[in-house]
Formats: C-alpha cells, sequence, structure tokens
C-alpha cells in the first residue's frame, strides 16, 4: 500500500507504507529513496545556492545551471531554479508562494 504525501504539476512524494521506503517523482526522473535517503536529499537542495550556480554557469551552453551530483560518475542531473523551489515544495521545505523577479522572466520586452 503506498500513501500520496505530497503532488505538484510535475512531481510526486510517495511513502510505500510496507517498506517504509519513499518514491520521489518529477518530471521524468525517478528517486526509491529509503527514510535516512530522503533526508539527505533534502538537507542537499535546501543548501543549494542556484544564484551561484547560474552566476558559475552563465556561459554554458545548456539552459539549466543547477548541478546535482549523483554516485555515478558519468551522470548528472541539471534543474533551473524553478523547478529547484518546485522539488523544494513537493519535499515541503520551501514554505509559502514562489515569486517571480523580473529578470527570471524570459520574454523579448518590445518597446513601442
Amino acid at each position: 500500500m503506498c500513501e500520496f504525501l505530497n503532488t505538484s504539476l510535475n512531481g510526486n512524494l510517495i511513502k510505500c507504507t510496507r517498506s517504509e521506503n519513499f518514491q520521489l517523482s518529477y518530471k521524468n526522473l525517478t528517486f526509491s529513496l529509503t527514510p535516512f535517503e530522503l533526508e539527505s536529499f533534502k538537507t542537499y537542495l535546501s543548501k543549494i545556492d542556484a544564484s551561484y550556480w547560474e552566476k558559475e554557469y552563465e556561459n554554458s551552453i545548456y539552459e539549466k545551471k543547477i548541478p546535482i551530483p549523483t554516485l555515478q560518475t558519468n551522470l548528472m542531473l541539471l534543474i533551473d531554479r524553478y523547478e529547484l523551489y518546485e522539488l523544494l515544495d513537493l519535499l515541503n521545505l520551501k514554505k509559502g508562494k514562489v515569486y517571480l523577479d523580473i529578470e527570471d522572466i524570459k520574454y523579448p520586452l518590445i518597446l513601442n
């Protein structure tokens, strides 16, 4: 039996009552986590400085600039600021509404 703990537009967090493990599904990623691994992942995400990584990789060819390393040396997950916020909300780490700054809107402004 599984229990939905939280849901967002792009993912959900499920707890399996029999094994006490968690399933975090977000976009095309699925994580199977023990309670300890889930807490470690929450701690890691809460310490990410999005502004630092966006500045560090400002000249990157990739649109997403926030790296999440994995134990597999040839695999790294890249997310953007909004995906980070959504993951934090999904894991109940970020309280309150997330608002955009004018700089966050990537839309060409045409002055007439």
